[in-house]
């Protein structure tokens, strides 16, 4: 089931030096404003909750979802019409224990005025 972005709640994260917003649930795309980015992020295959994984879209071993006013480089998949990135959790990801909501994110860092018109 997706939820709707607008009314989940998240944690703010760090990832590769950008804050973002993160929640373990599948968020429904159709759901996150304009020129804002979704991203999921795949945990490790034993099951220990580790991200080491972004893609525009996990299947196996969904761990959760990214919210982004700045978008993240992937790489394309040559098997699959997908792209994703390695993470190292030690080093590239943090969890900030900052709870908060798609509108406080949305004031606390909007898009640069370029950005919306890329979409």
């Amino acid at each position: 089931m997706l939820c709707d972005a607008r009314k989940e709640s998240f944690e703010e994260v760090t990832v590769f030096g950008k804050t973002m917003l993160f929640t373990n649930n599948r968020i429904d795309p159709n759901t996150v404003p304009k020129g804002y980015h979704l991203y999921e992020v795949r945990h490790d295959d034993d099951m220990q909750g580790i991200p080491c994984e972004i893609g525009k879209k996990i299947i196996v071993n969904h761990w959760g979802t990214l919210i982004s006013n700045k978008p993240i480089k992937l790489v394309k998949s040559a098997i699959s019409n997908n792209a994703y990135r390695p993470i190292n959790e030690e080093r590239e990801w943090n969890y900030e224990g900052i709870f908060t909501t798609l509108n406080e994110y949305v004031e606390k860092f909007p898009l640069r005025k370029d950005r919306v018109s890329e979409r």
